[in-house]
């Protein structure tokens, strides 16, 4: 009996250490995030019935309609929608006008988006971060705080033993979960 012994892929890291390959290197491999995770199976069978799962079916070859057949076309909604898409077959001039997003339009790139905002209706406006108010006012519920940030911001060694923080805002994207966390509530 013949046993296989897999060779040395010469792109695998983990080999040069003297780890073993336990995947078989295919490109969906390379691309994940973790190179000694393989890709998840799919729910349902893919291509099973497919033409050439056979071996007779391998050496005789796929004709070339066959193939384009179960080609799947790429969208590309980029360059509008298609001259014989919005005219229906049949109507000569009778076809109903298409709006084309072209840059000879002099619309340009996204003028199809609707941009018009709406504003938030029915929800209760979270409190922004405010920085904290020099004339003592205590609020009766807590309120978002946001960003806590060191008076020193972190540059020494803290001697004191409370920690004492003031806010600093929502950063560029956002608060993190932890940031929205926090609250100041009185004393």
């Amino acid at each position: 009996m013949s046993h296989h012994v897999p060779e040395h892929d010469p792109r695998s890291r983990f080999e040069d250490e003297g780890i073993p390959d336990l995947q078989d290197g295919t490109p969906q491999q390379q691309w994940s995030v973790d190179p000694q995770e393989a890709p998840l199976p799919a729910d349902e069978p893919v291509a099973v019935e497919d033409f050439g799962t056979t071996d007779d079916e391998q050496i005789q070859g796929e004709s070339l309609s066959g193939r384009l057949e179960r080609e799947a076309s790429e969208e590309q909604p980029m360059f509008g929608v298609e001259e014989s898409a919005a005219r229906p077959s049949g109507e000569g001039g009778d076809a109903p006008a298409v709006d084309r997003v072209t840059e000879e339009s002099g619309l340009g790139v996204g003028s199809d988006l609707d941009t018009e905002r709406e504003p938030d209706t029915g929800v209760d406006p979270v409190g922004s971060a405010q920085p904290e108010e020099p004339s003592g006012q205590v609020q009766d519920e807590p309120r978002p705080a946001g960003r806590l940030v060191a008076p020193d911001e972190g540059t020494r060694a803290d001697a004191e033993p409370d920690e004492v923080a003031m806010e600093a805002g929502p950063d560029a994207g956002g608060f993190t979960a932890e940031e929205a966390a926090m609250h100041v509530e009185p004393e």
